[in-house]
C-alpha cells in the first residue's frame, strides 16, 4: 500500500476529524458549549451573508458615483432599518389585525373541539371508553404539558437573550463585511501560495456568484409567491388572507417542504370554513407552485445551481430536523459553496 498516496492522506484525516467529532459529542457541557457559539457566531454570520449579497449592488452603485464607501455603507444599513421601521408602523396594524383574527378563529375552534369530541363519543356506541376517563386523561395531559412549560421556561428567556444579540450582532457584521470586503479578500489572497492564487480567484468568484444568485433570487421569488398567494386566497375567499399569505410566503423560501408547512394554517381556517374551502386552498397553491416552477423560478434565478432535485429534499430534511428552518434555508448555498470547492480539489488532484 502506498501510504504516500494523497487519497490514503485525505482518507485518514478525515476519518481522524470523525473520531474528534464523536468524542467531543460524548462531553455534554463541549456540545453545550459550541451550540451556544453557533447560535451567537454563526447565525449572526449567515444572515449577515444574506443581507450582504441584498445590499453590495446599492452600496457598490454609490460607490461608483464617487461617495465614500463608508458613508454609503451607512447610509444603506440606517435606510433598511428605516424602511422595515416604516413597513413595521404602516403595515404592522393590518398584520396584526389578521394575525389576532386568526388567533381568535383558532382559540374558538379549540373551545369548540371537547364538545365536537363529546358529541362523536355519544354518536358511536361501539366505543367502550367512558367519557370520564377520556376526560381524566385529557386534564393528566394538560398537566403535564403544563410542567414541560414551567420547566422551560429559562431555556427560552435564554433563547430571547440570544435573540437579542443575535439582532445586535447583524449590522454590525454587515457593516463590516460592505465596507472591507475587498479588504478581506486581499488579505486572505496574500496567504494563499502563488501557485494557488489564480485557482483559488476562480473559486471565490463562483462561489459570489452562486450566492448572489441563490439569496437574492430565493427571496425575490418568494416575494412574488407571497403576492400571487395573496391574490388567490381573495380570490377563493379565504379568511385572513393577508397573514396567511405573509405565513406561506416565508415559508416558501424553504425549497420543496416550505410550501407545504406554509399551507398548513391555510388548510386549517379553510376547514373551519367547509371542506369544499380545503379543496379551494390545495387548488392555490398547486397553481401557484406551477406558476413558481415553470415561470417564476427559471426567470429570476435560472438553473445555476444545477443540483439535483432529490439531492435538495433531503439536504433540507436532514438541515430541518438538526438546525431548524434557518437551517432548512442556508443548507442549499452551503451544499452549493462546499461542492465547488471539493470538485475544485478533486480536479487538481487528478
Amino acid at each position: 500500500m502506498n501510504f504516500n498516496n494523497r487519497y490514503f492522506r485525505y482518507t485518514v484525516w478525515i476519518l481522524l476529524a470523525a473520531s474528534a467529532l464523536f468524542m467531543v459529542g460524548q462531553l455534554g457541557f463541549v456540545v453545550d458549549f459550541l451550540g451556544t457559539t453557533f447560535r451567537i457566531t454563526v447565525i449572526p454570520i449567515l444572515l449577515a451573508s444574506l443581507f450582504y449579497y441584498l445590499l453590495r449592488p446599492l452600496v457598490d452603485y454609490l460607490g461608483k458615483r464617487n461617495i465614500n464607501r463608508t458613508l454609503a455603507v451607512l447610509g444603506v444599513i440606517i435606510m433598511v432599518i428605516a424602511l422595515i421601521s416604516l413597513f413595521t408602523v404602516l403595515a404592522g396594524k393590518a398584520i396584526g389585525d389578521e394575525f389576532t383574527s386568526f388567533y381568535e378563529t383558532l382559540s374558538e375552534y379549540i373551545k369548540e373541539a371537547p364538545e365536537q369530541v363529546e358529541n362523536i363519543f355519544q354518536q358511536d356506541e361501539f366505543l367502550s371508553v367512558p367519557l370520564e376517563d377520556i376526560e381524566s386523561r385529557l386534564l393528566e395531559l394538560s398537566q403535564v404539558f403544563l410542567e414541560i412549560f414551567r420547566e422551560n421556561i429559562s431555556a427560552w428567556i435564554t433563547n430571547i437573550t440570544d435573540l437579542l444579540a443575535i439582532v445586535i450582532l447583524i449590522p454590525i457584521v454587515v457593516f463590516f463585511w460592505l465596507r472591507d470586503d475587498k479588504l478581506f479578500y486581499e488579505k486572505f489572497m496574500k496567504l494563499v501560495p502563488g501557485r494557488l492564487k489564480e485557482k483559488t480567484k476562480d473559486i471565490f468568484e463562483e462561489i459570489d456568484m452562486v450566492l448572489q444568485n441563490y439569496f437574492v433570487g430565493q427571496l425575490m421569488v418568494a416575494g412574488v409567491l407571497g403576492v400571487l398567494t395573496y391574490i388567490g386566497y381573495l380570490i377563493i375567499g379565504l379568511p385572513n388572507a393577508l397573514f396567511l399569505s405573509i405565513f406561506s410566503m416565508i415559508f416558501s423560501i424553504i425549497p420543496f417542504l416550505g410550501p407545504l408547512v406554509g399551507i398548513l394554517p391555510a388548510i386549517f381556517i379553510g376547514w373551519t370554513v367547509d371542506l369544499f374551502m380545503i379543496a379551494k386552498v390545495i387548488i392555490v397553491l398547486a397553481i401557484t407552485q406551477q406558476l413558481e416552477g415553470n415561470v417564476v423560478r427559471p426567470k429570476i434565478m435560472g438553473t445555476r445551481l444545477e443540483i439535483h432535485p432529490l439531492a435538495i429534499i433531503f439536504l433540507v430534511i436532514i438541515a430541518v430536523t438538526q438546525f431548524g428552518f434557518m437551517g432548512a434555508f442556508f443548507v442549499i448555498p452551503l451544499y452549493a459553496v462546499a461542492r465547488i470547492v471539493i470538485r475544485n480539489i478533486l480536479e487538481d488532484a487528478k
